[in-house]
């Protein structure tokens, strides 16, 4: 009688159910990580500001209490002229509310904490809800009343689009007023590739923003300063490598001196129009607002997707503080922030940007500080400085201010960037701004555009051979989809294989 050999097991398929059973208990362990963390906040009885938090983050409120979020103020390392000075918001000066001096209250709405109207910026003073809890709202010295601020301390988590954008994409006091490129239509439960193609697909603004210890990183051409050592950067580990188009590619070889947002962002102000100009010289009666009453705002110009100008940048800037003397530029416009670089600069290079003008107060010497609700409220200026101040000014001058901002966020998809005939045939991007010697015939249509020193035309490259982009490009890795997403993904893939043998 033969006896029937057992079969030899097989390495590789035990191996994978091993892994399987890990993913499995993955799974299971941030499921209930999550629940856990949710329960622990669900027996908060009573929200009392920052000492709620800290019970159980106390190295968190001390991490945070040094950040720029908190502080508002920090040493300058990139900003030429002011290097190792202290800098930031609280003594800036900027060309919508003006500046935090006087106006405490006002942003005191967005400012993490509630000591903004003191100068307190001590850990007892944060704020956290404001970044971690949703539907939340505040005023400078606590919760909004009309919200309920111990549910909301119950419902925390981490930062979401909603809770990033409520502050930063209504900066200079409403949607898209400031920034141009956030607005909150980003912060939608489902938002289209057309707005942002990141946001579209699940990520967050802490996917690029990394935090360390509380501290995020990233800045922008008229930021004073930074918050971490961390470089935010489309070919960042992770993201897109520095040549992110297929092999071959003539796009890779502009990738030294074009960023990213040059082609790839080619509107903003998608959703809500965006700010162009504010005039706080000239000033019109409104009826239509939430309170019911008159407000005398300052002259705006909004457009609805207007199409990104082009800089040369550096990663450093040129900003002005309130302290700082009044310098015009050679139009007679006195400029607030603008990116350092240029064509000759071998660290710059060309990013998507956008201008904003202004109109605001002016002794001779210096801009000056107002109180931005007395203007709104009572349309006097002259009350507004002397609030301010101290001092009366009769008559008031005004001076034109503007200031560069770089975009960075509403990446188009790619079948609608930038291509070759875009810049090279249509001339989109403005070679004379960039420091390029023109030439134009008499109507003005650009002829020749050549870099100083050099004889090639960029005016009338032929692109048949290089507007071409294979579609079968080197796939780049999406950050934002978390934990769990990944390890599902690995598990089916597992599971796949096992299928097969």
């Amino acid at each position: 009688m033969k006896t029937r050999k057992k079969p030899t097991p097989d390495k590789n398929q035990g191996s994978a159910r091993v892994l399987v059973v890990l993913l499995f208990c993955l799974l299971i362990a941030s499921t209930v990580s999550t629940a856990a963390a949710a329960g622990m906040h669900n027996t908060i009885q009573e929200y009392d500001g920052a000492g709620t938090c800290i019970v159980c983050h106390q190295q968190a409120g001390e991490d945070f209490v040094t950040s720029i979020h908190n502080t508002w103020l920090g040493t300058a390392e990139y900003i030429d002229g002011k290097n190792g000075t202290q800098t930031g918001k609280l003594i800036g000066v900027n060309d919508f509310c003006i500046g935090v001096k006087s106006n405490e209250a006002l942003c005191g709405n967005c400012h993490a904490g509630y000591g903004l109207l003191e100068n307190d910026f001590s850990i007892e003073k944060i704020d956290c809800l404001i970044c971690h809890a949703p539907d939340y709202k505040k005023t400078a010295s606590g919760p909004d009343p009309s919200i309920n601020a111990t549910e909301a301390a119950r419902n925390v988590g981490q930062p979401t689009l909603e809770m990033c954008l409520r502050c930063h994409a209504t900066a200079g006091g409403g949607d898209n007023n400031k920034r141009g490129d956030l607005e909150l239509a980003m912060g939608a439960l489902n938002i289209s590739k057309d707005l942002d193609v990141h946001m579209s697909a699940g990520m967050t603004c802490q996917d690029c923003h990394t935090f360390v210890d509380h501290h995020v990183s990233g800045r922008g051409m008229d930021l004073r300063v930074d918050d971490t050592d961390v470089v935010v950067s489309c070919d960042n580990d992770g993201c897109h490598d520095p040549m992110p188009h297929a092999n071959g590619s003539t796009y890779n070889e502009h990738t030294d001196r074009i960023y990213c947002t040059t082609c790839h962002i080619t509107a903003y102000g998608k959703v809500h129009t965006v700010e162009m100009s504010r005039d706080w010289e000239h000033r019109t009666p409104n009826d239509d607002n939430v309170l019911g009453i008159t407000m005398y705002v300052p002259t705006y110009v909004r457009e609805s997707n207007p199409a990104p100008i082009q800089v040369w940048w550096n990663r450093r800037s040129e900003i002005i503080d309130l302290a700082d003397p009044v310098v015009f530029n050679s139009d007679g416009i006195l400029v607030m922030a603008k990116p350092s670089g240029g064509i000759d600069d071998p660290d710059s290079k060309i990013y998507a940007s956008r201008l904003h003008l202004g109109r605001q107060p002016w002794d001779g010497t210096y801009l000056l500080p107002f109180v931005t609700m007395t203007v709104l409220m009572q349309d006097n200026m002259t009350q507004a400085l002397f609030e301010s101040t101290g001092n009366i000014y009769d008559p008031i001058q005004y001076v034109d201010t503007n200031r560069y901002m770089g975009i960075f966020h509403g990446v188009s998809p790619k079948e609608d960037a930038l291509i070759c005939d875009d810049c090279h045939v249509d001339h989109k991007i403005d070679f004379e701004a960039l420091g390029y010697e023109v030439e134009k015939d008499a109507s003005g249509n650009l002829i020749s555009a050549t870099k100083p020193g050099e004889s090639l035309n960029l005016a009338d490259l032929s692109s048949d051979d290089t507007q071409k982009e294979d579609t079968d490009a080197q796939s780049t890795s999406t950050p934002g989809f978390g934990v769990v997403s990944a390890l599902c993904g690995f598990l089916a893939i597992v599971c796949l294989q096992l299928r097969r043998k």
